[in-house]
């Protein structure tokens, strides 16, 4: 009995329950958070939300990447490419390519001791972006990234 127990243990430690995201916070104040994400290969980051956040922008940096948003299809994004989420939008991410990818998102934090940036700031900056990449090459270090006109944003 203590045999089977022991391999099953050894089978759920060994298989990973979620995604083994990297998260580097790059800034982390009261108002705004900006973060680096890396994803491993043909891997997917479940649906979640953050409920912390008034609105937040995810842009995709070195490859293409699938965005996930409950209720609706997915939305698939190039590089250079960003999407707007409202706060407590539950969304999720998969890599369809055969290597880690790394993501940037930027959070307007719910607060009680400042003003954070409203919706339409939100909505304004993640503009801002695709209108910068539009048919522009991107970074310089975003080695083997393919200039791509940006997708509408919502």
């Amino acid at each position: 009995m203590l045999r089977y127990a022991t391999a099953a243990l050894v089978l759920v430690i060994a298989t990973p329950a979620l995604a083994q995201v990297k998260v580097t916070r790059i800034l982390d104040v009261e108002q705004t958070r900006v973060a680096q994400v890396e994803i491993p290969a043909n891997d997917t980051r479940p649906l979640h939300s953050h409920p912390e956040a008034l609105w937040h922008i995810y842009i995709t940096t070195d490859a293409p990447m699938d965005v996930m948003i409950e209720g609706e299809p997915t939305v698939h994004l190039g590089p250079w490419q960003a999407h707007f989420f409202k706060g407590g939008t539950m969304h999720g991410f998969h890599n369809p390519n055969a290597r880690t990818v790394r993501w940037v998102e930027v959070f307007a934090l719910k607060t009680t001791n400042g003003v954070a940036l409203d919706e339409s700031t939100g909505h304004a900056l993640a503009q801002a972006w695709a209108d910068t990449y539009r048919g522009a090459s991107p970074p310089a270090d975003a080695p083997g990234v393919a200039a791509e006109p940006m997708k509408k944003l919502r």
